[in-house]
Order: C-alpha cells, then sequence, then structure tokens
C-alpha cells in the first residue's frame, strides 16, 4: 500500500512540477497527513517527525544559501517542503541514510539533467526537481540493508 501511495503522489506532483515548476501545498498537505495516518498506526510517529525536521532545516539552510548566493539558481521551497514529508515517511534518520539520501538525490539530478540535455539540445536554465526527488527516494528504499547500517 505505501508503494502505490508513493507511486500515486510521485506521478501527481512530478506532472505539477514539470509543467508549471511549482508544487501544489493541497497536494503536499494530502501526502502529508496519510504519511502521519501511516505513522500514527506503525508508531513512529515521532521518529519520523525528527527525520522530517531535519531534513526540513537541512534544505532550508541550502534554500536560502542558494537565494544569498544566486536567487535565480536556488532550489524552489516547494522542493524543500516535498523532500521534508518524503523523509518524514520514509527516510531514516542517522549519517547513513542522510549520506545515501544525499547520493541518490545527485544521482536522480544528473540523470534528469542529462536526459534534459540530450532531448533539447541545451542545459536549462531551471529544472523541476520533484522527478528527481521522488527517484532519489526510490534509490534510497531500494538501497541494501547493509548500506544502512553502521559500519
Amino acid at each position: 500500500m505505501s508503494t502505490l501511495l508513493l507511486s500515486v503522489f510521485a506521478l501527481l506532483i512530478s506532472i505539477e512540477d514539470l509543467r508549471k515548476f511549482k508544487i501544489s501545498n493541497r497536494l503536499l498537505g494530502l501526502l502529508f497527513l496519510m504519511l502521519i495516518t501511516k505513522s500514527l498506526v506503525m508508531g513512529t510517529f515521532f521518529v519520523d517527525a525528527f527525520s522530517g525536521v531535519i531534513f526540513l532545516l537541512i534544505f532550508s539552510t541550502v534554500h536560502l544559501l542558494g537565494k544569498f548566493v544566486s536567487p535565480d539558481l536556488a532550489i524552489g521551497f516547494g522542493d524543500v517542503k516535498l523532500i521534508s514529508v518524503l523523509t518524514f515517511g520514509y527516510v531514516d534518520l542517522g549519517f547513513r541514510s542522510l549520506e545515501i539520501f544525499f547520493i541518490a538525490l545527485w544521482l536522480a539530478l544528473l540523470v534528469q539533467i542529462s536526459l534534459e540535455y540530450m532531448f533539447r539540445r541545451k542545459f536549462l536554465s531551471r529544472i523541476a526537481m520533484a522527478p528527481s526527488i521522488f527517484l532519489a527516494t526510490a534509490l534510497y528504499l531500494c538501497a541494501p540493508l547493509g548500506l544502512l547500517l553502521p559500519q
């Protein structure tokens, strides 16, 4: 059920972001409510909430630093909210998890930028990050358990 939920929202939010370069707060709110319900039923609410808040703080800092350096090249705040909601529901907190999610996100962005360059024959000034964020979450969820365990 959780994979189906993630797939449906990935499709809806990604299409919206690709079309408008914006992510609807309604869709994010609905996804967040469903993940809160799942978290309460599973009994992991406080751990999940802590993970979501940590990622919100990290990516909010990235957003603010990007705005300070170059307002046109900064990560959008809709993307920050999407990452926070997804990490609330799917990403464990820990240095290894954080590291794997960041690597997965960079790989997903590299794939997306490469594909866009291949099809358009130019680099775009901005990209819709939602597809890459969902791909990074899927890569994280498919990561072997051995990568996530402390060494």
